[in-house]
């Protein structure tokens, strides 16, 4: 661990900012008390479809939907393959549900509006998107995304998680994994209240967050996802604070609490590239306040939360995909897929800096699909760090690369 961070906690230990309970845990001596390097990669890809549908009124409905797909022959993990295709099949007919209802309700919302000499007539939406925390040996962890809107101020959003042992194909309860309910409920607390000592659930003596946290902890409806080094809570608009301050989300990390884990559960890869959220914050490491990472596109500018700092990169980009990598020597980089001036490129950030800064703009993407094609879109997923899949923006042939000694990528060849 590097002394700034142990420096870090010490002060925070001190202080018990905002008057919250520090977390007590271990520091952990060395990272292999944690990683695994005997864990392989799977191979995944992503694939989101796009809809827009209407009458001679106009378009009703918008809405997209992602999959996920196992790449190739599956092998000894055919059974990780079959549930992965399940879950697929399964949201596609939600999707397709949800297509022919909303749109059906919009068409009666506008009939009613018109009538009603109303003059706004905006489409309902539905997206579902996912993000890969983990593609691995041991475990397949999804980041569910999704939001609605059916009229009215504004929509509604959220985020989930569904978790499988990639051994066996079962899908994973929390119990399967955290089994100690009094303790996992005494973390989660703790740690909130660290991470959030101004949110409103810290104030005037309420309890609703630890009574939120209890109940859905002990019932198993928290929506939950197995990280490359912890374990990831979140709590959506409405559960524990106002619509307008968001999700929350926090993380009990295997070095802190491994007591908490069941089997190898608490283990991860030894390095890990974990597709991130926009606007989500996620924790990277140990130090509760200074290593919660967060990308945010603004106006003419990409916004990196990090090391208590927001580092404003003023470049103009959009569809923004980021990728957290995590090398097994403890070092960090964020790789940002996205459009910038019409054309795709990853930029690459280091995170080991006193200031998180952008040490180069590389002519490819993630994207496996062609870069001009909107309603149906295909990802590489990028797990394992020293091997990856991308495809170049110069010549569209996809590459086989790695993350180098110096954060940047490096190519392995073609295919």
């Amino acid at each position: 661990m590097k002394k700034k961070t142990i420096c870090a906690l010490a002060l925070c230990a001190a202080l018990s900012v905002g008057g919250a309970p520090v977390p007590q845990f271990d520091t952990p001596v060395a990272l292999a008390a944690e990683a695994d390097v005997s864990i392989q990669y799977l191979p995944l890809t992503k694939r989101t479809r796009y809809f827009a549908d209407g009458d001679q009124t106009g378009e009703l409905f918008r809405s997209h939907w992602t999959s996920v797909d196992f790449v190739g022959s599956s092998g000894s993990y055919n059974d990780i393959a079959k549930a992965l295709a399940a879950y697929t099949g399964q949201e596609a007919r939600n999707a397709d549900a949800a297509r022919a209802e909303m749109t059906s309700d919009a068409a009666q919302e506008r009939a009613s509006r018109k009538a009603d000499g109303g003059t706004f007539y905006g489409p309902f939406e539905r997206t579902r998107d996912i993000f890969i925390r983990r593609a691995d040996s041991r475990v397949v962890s999804l980041l569910e995304s999704g939001s609605s809107y059916t009229g009215g101020v504004h929509g509604s959003y959220g985020s989930g998680g569904e978790n499988f042992d990639a051994r066996t194909g079962k899908r994973l309860a929390l119990s399967d994994v955290c089994p100690d309910t009094e303790g996992l409920i005494a973390a989660i607390i703790a740690q909130m209240g660290f991470d959030y000592p101004d949110a409103s659930f810290m104030q005037n003596g309420s309890t609703l967050m630890q009574d939120m946290v209890r109940q859905m902890v002990s019932d198993g409806s928290i929506p939950w996802t197995l990280d490359a080094r912890g374990i990831s809570f979140y709590f959506n608009p409405y559960l524990i604070a106002s619509y307008a301050e968001g999700i929350f989300t926090t993380t009990i990390l295997f070095s802190e609490h491994p007591e908490l884990f069941a089997g190898d559960y608490g283990v991860g890869p030894a390095a890990y590239a974990m597709e991130l959220q926009p606007y989500l914050v996620t924790r990277l490491s140990d130090s509760p306040r200074d290593h919660r990472l967060m990308v945010s596109n603004g106006y003419k500018e990409l916004v990196i939360t990090f090391g208590g700092m927001n580092i404003s990169d003023p470049v103009s980009v959009e569809d923004v995909h980021p990728v957290v990598v995590g090398l097994e020597d403890g070092r960090h980089y964020l790789y940002v897929d996205c459009l910038q001036e019409g054309r795709r490129v990853i930029r690459v950030y280091d995170l080991n800096m006193p200031e998180p800064a952008c040490i180069g703009v590389q002519p490819m993407t993630l994207l496996a699909s062609p870069v001009d094609r909107d309603d149906d879109k295909e990802w590489y997923v990028m797990a394992d760090p020293m091997n990856f899949t991308a495809t170049s923006t110069e010549n569209g042939a996809p590459v086989r690369c790695r993350v180098g000694s110096d954060g940047r990528i490096e190519f392995l060849g073609e295919g």
